[in-house]
């Protein structure tokens, strides 16, 4: 008696998915090319064992990333699983999946420490405490010059890798660290000694569980905890009754996400694995990230896999495919089927590719249907001038990755204090857009609210009740910034503030022109703000774009501000928005990764506009190409084209 296949909807599917749908065995690693639908290749898998008789809550789903959940569960349902039925599918991240079960394990959950700016003081804290433990053998090592505070950012860069790579595990529990020790592992000493004070403040707050967590700290503790048999798989946490266990985008994988999905399988002996990847997508380096888990280290570590190929593009079409696979340096096939035209737009500025991409979109968008076109940028600070030009058109777009720019705390800064200098405050009409320019404020001015009033509440709760006070009127919120931003700010940033202030206050363009970037000195006013030098230097990086475009507006620096203010009304108005999201978006490829758009337009491929010829920069490329179905625009300056459309046999 045959068993049960089953057939998707919309979709005939290939020899290679057909023989990974069906194909019986316990390990199963899929070597995919993007754009070989490797999600809907696991979708496929996961249907399969439902019509083999799989219970629903049997399977389980594992990805790096949020998008990359959405994404399966948006293929479960579009190849034929009932929507109720795919509601009772596991599909998680490592992270959410890590959190559940320590959930389990320690009882209430940890507090969440989400951003760089919360983790600061703990770090700070764990080098003075490595610094002056009583008992520290190799004293020399841990003393410099720099101040703690100044070592933060490279310190939380490391710490993601030592979390991601499980580095300190990798010591003998009964060795002492010492720095040939640390030298072997690939640190230095004081960067090693801060990440075990780290910790020990981190998980030495509460007997049961850590006093916090920050991101990634979900896979890395679950992990630790197996390594130490804390936990073990024959304990039950693992022990979930699972028939199959699937990993998409498994390029993404670090070593402590690797030590969770070993456990697990080795908790679900009967639980067969599939394990879907492209070598040629590893962008997370910065977390650990290697292609060798879908490779040496699971044949060691696991078993040996059945390896079947994913190899031709139902994405995109062959010319697509022919450049992809030159940049990627490997076979590229794609299906005959599918046919995706390929343009490049020689533009000279960017501000030459903002008109463009506006014109496309506003074309784009007088199309019927729901077609999808989105704009993927390397850097934030590039969507400037492209945003300008879609709202100067009236264009109707959403962001990915990165916050639209006249909602950054940088663009509200300049211009509140063109607003404050000059009493215009155009713009900003309503308690909710006078509360996020206050919050702007207090960020770049280092001020915190001083109130016998609020004292009841913590920082951050009196912050919020004070701002959303000044900001019920436009007069509390003048008398605010005096008494509260200004006044109150550290004097490293009320200096470049009142200067700038000042100078706006004169009226004087030309002064503007030559001399406001000059004397607000962004990047310094950053760096207070930020732990990482990268937000500093993009905070730099899109004022100096905002300026830009004031200037191009060849009028008064008033008028600018005041179109401004009009252009932030129009961006917060929902017209010409589909229920289902804008079919417009501007983002970032790494936001992009894992998904598909009919229209992909990929700008500023450009030397020096792209980042470096490293591989983590081609491998970006990489994934940005290959999002595209019908068609892909890169516009890029003629006389210094970036060397990857050479590479990619775009450029002869």
């Amino acid at each position: 008696m045959s068993e049960p296949v089953f057939q998707p909807l919309h979709i005939t599917p290939s020899d290679e998915q057909r023989a990974i749908q069906l194909r019986r065995t316990r390990l199963m690693l899929v070597e995919a090319n993007a754009g070989a639908a490797k999600t809907t290749t696991l979708a496929l898998r996961m249907a399969q064992a439902l019509a083999r008789g799989a219970p629903p809550e049997s399977l389980l789903a594992l990805t790096a990333t949020t998008p990359a959940v959405t994404a399966l569960r948006e293929r479960l349902v579009a190849i034929g699983i009932d929507r109720s039925v795919a509601a009772h599918l596991r599909v998680q991240t490592f992270e959410s999946f890590s959190l559940a079960v320590l959930a389990d394990a320690e009882g209430d959950a940890a507090r969440a420490l989400a951003t760089p700016e919360q983790v600061r003081p703990f770090v700070i804290r764990a080098v003075e405490r490595a610094q002056s433990l009583p008992d520290e053998r190799y004293p020399d090592e841990l003393h410099g010059d720099a101040r703690p505070a100044d070592l933060v950012e490279g310190l939380l860069q490391a710490f993601e890798v030592l979390r991601g790579r499980l580095v300190l595990q990798q010591l003998d529990p009964e060795e002492r660290l010492t720095p040939a020790a640390a030298e072997s592992l690939g640190f230095d000493y004081l960067t090693l000694r801060s990440w075990q004070c780290f910790e020990a403040i981190r998980r030495g707050g509460h007997p049961d569980r850590p006093d916090f967590r920050t991101p990634g700290d979900g896979v890395h503790d679950l992990a630790r905890l197996l390594l130490a048999g804390e936990i073990r798989p024959e304990d039950g946490l693992l022990q979930q009754g699972l028939s199959l266990v699937g990993v998409d985008e498994m390029h993404d994988m670090n070593r402590a996400a690797f030590t969770v999905l070993k456990a697990l399988l080795a908790a679900n002996p009967r639980a067969a694995f599939v394990g879907v990847g492209d070598r040629d997508q590893v962008i997370h380096t910065q977390s650990g990230a290697e292609a060798g888990f879908m490779g040496e280290h699971f044949r060691r570590e696991i078993g040996e896999p059945e390896v079947l190929p994913l190899t031709a593009s139902h994405r995109f079409g062959p010319e697509l495919a022919r450049h992809a696979g030159a940049l990627a340096r490997k076979p590229y096939a794609a299906s005959g089927e599918a046919c995706t035209a390929v343009h490049l737009e020689p533009c000279s500025s960017p501000r030459l590719a903002a008109e463009y991409i506006a014109r496309q979109a506003q074309a784009h968008l007088a199309q019927r249907g729901q077609a999808t076109l989105r704009v993927l940028l390397r850097h934030p600070a590039q969507s400037v001038l492209i945003e300008h030009a879609l709202l100067r058109l009236g264009v109707a777009y959403g962001t990915a990755g990165f916050t639209p720019f006249l909602a950054r705390p940088e663009t509200l800064l300049v211009r509140g204090l063109h607003a404050h200098a000059l009493g215009d405050y155009a713009g900003f009409d309503t308690p909710e857009r006078r509360a996020a320019l206050l919050e702007a404020w207090l960020l770049f001015s280092g001020a915190r609210v001083d109130s016998e009033e609020l004292r009841h509440l913590d920082s951050q709760q009196a912050q919020r009740v004070a701002v959303a006070e000044a900001a019920q009127d436009l007069d509390s919120t003048r008398r605010f910034i005096d008494a509260h931003a200004l006044r109150s700010a550290t004097p490293d940033a009320r200096r470049p503030l009142e200067a700038a202030l000042a100078l706006l206050g004169t009226g004087d363009d030309e002064a503007f022109e030559a001399s406001f970037l000059k004397t607000l000195a962004p990047q310094a006013l950053a760096r207070r703000v930020f732990v990482r030098e990268a937000d500093a230097v993009r905070v730099a990086n899109n004022l100096t774009q905002l300026v830009q475009l004031v200037l191009a507006e060849r009028g008064p620096v008033a008028e600018a501000m005041r179109m401004l203010g009009t252009l932030s009304l129009r961006s917060s108005s929902d017209v010409g928005r589909s229920r289902s999201g804008p079919r417009v978006v501007l983002s970032s490829i790494e936001a992009a990764k894992g998904l598909e758009f009919d229209h992909v337009i990929l700008p500023h491929l450009t030397a020096g506009e792209f980042g470096g010829g490293s591989l983590e920069n081609r491998n970006l490329l990489y994934v940005a190409l290959t999002r595209a179905r019908q068609r892909l625009t890169l516009t890029f300056d003629t006389e210094r084209p970036s060397r990857f459309l050479r590479d990619a046999g775009f450029l002869e």
